[in-house]
């Protein structure tokens, strides 16, 4: 099997071969006073609708039409053609007049969500992997939930001894609401460790407060901390492949109505 860096390299040198090819044949094209836009038009339709397959490659798992991450890479190279192509295409890269213009903004759009999506999802795969624990997404909530209900038994165990003033203080002002809320949404555009950080120091302060059984339950305390910074920085990254996936998807919907409309007026004006 070939390294992943030989494959990528393959591709990459596969994708710029077609790029230069079809470079060569426009410039010869409009050499012999032909119509360029019309075969860089056709082209782009045909590297679109090939776009295309990968959805329908997803929804069809029972068919062993190879596996979808060869897809996935497929669908990746096949967007970088259709971007060089459109350059060729267009006279300029943001068209004039508001259909074609926001055809053009649509297009690039499509382009611009689809490469973040390649980094988020190589970039958030190799955290992923750093950070330990699987958690399914629909399963978040019970997660928060059962590392909240283990912070407050810790505290209500030691409240037993009657040596909590310090840590009791400090759960209520400090850790109660970061376990029981949801992360907020500068954390998930941005994910940080800044305020996991910053609780433990702030309870690694106060270990000189402590007694011997109380310094254990603190312990565990930060201990629930860790996990639940863990928990959600997956959520993050999984909530934004997520959020990502659905603006793409409408972004494409959106520029296939328009690419439709845009075929049928020039269909319409060749015939004329």
């Amino acid at each position: 099997m070939l390294h992943k860096r030989t494959r990528r390299t393959i591709a990459l040198s596969l994708t710029a071969t077609a790029v230069l090819i079809a470079a060569i044949a426009t410039w010869l094209i409009r050499q012999r006073l032909g119509h360029a836009s019309m075969a860089t038009g056709w082209t782009l339709l045909a590297s679109v609708g090939l776009l295309m397959l990968l959805g329908l490659r997803k929804k069809l798992v029972m068919l062993p039409i190879l596996p979808v991450r060869v897809w996935t890479q497929f669908h990746i190279y096949t967007g970088l053609f259709a971007l060089a192509i459109y350059l060729m295409h267009v006279p300029v890269v943001i068209a004039s007049g508001f259909f074609e213009s926001t055809l053009s903004l649509l297009f690039l759009s499509v382009a611009g969500s689809g490469l973040y999506g390649v980094w988020i999802s190589r970039r958030g795969a190799k955290r992923l992997t750093a950070i330990a624990g699987e958690y399914r997404f629909d399963r978040f909530g019970w997660h928060r939930r059962t590392i909240a209900d283990r912070a407050s038994e810790i505290v209500t165990e030691v409240g037993q001894t009657g040596d909590v003033p310090v840590i009791a203080k400090f759960y209520r002002e400090r850790l109660q609401q970061y376990f029981s809320t949801r992360p907020s949404l500068a954390y998930v555009l941005v994910p940080t460790s800044h305020r996991k950080r910053r609780l433990l120091t702030e309870l690694g302060e106060l270990d000189r407060y402590f007694a011997s059984n109380v310094k254990q339950a603190a312990g565990r305390l930060a201990a629930l901390i860790r996990n639940r910074d863990d928990l959600d920085y997956h959520y993050a990254t999984q909530l934004r492949m997520r959020m990502w996936l659905a603006i793409h998807i409408a972004l494409t919907v959106a520029m296939l109505v328009f690419i439709v409309v845009h075929v049928l007026m020039v269909l319409r004006f060749q015939g004329a």
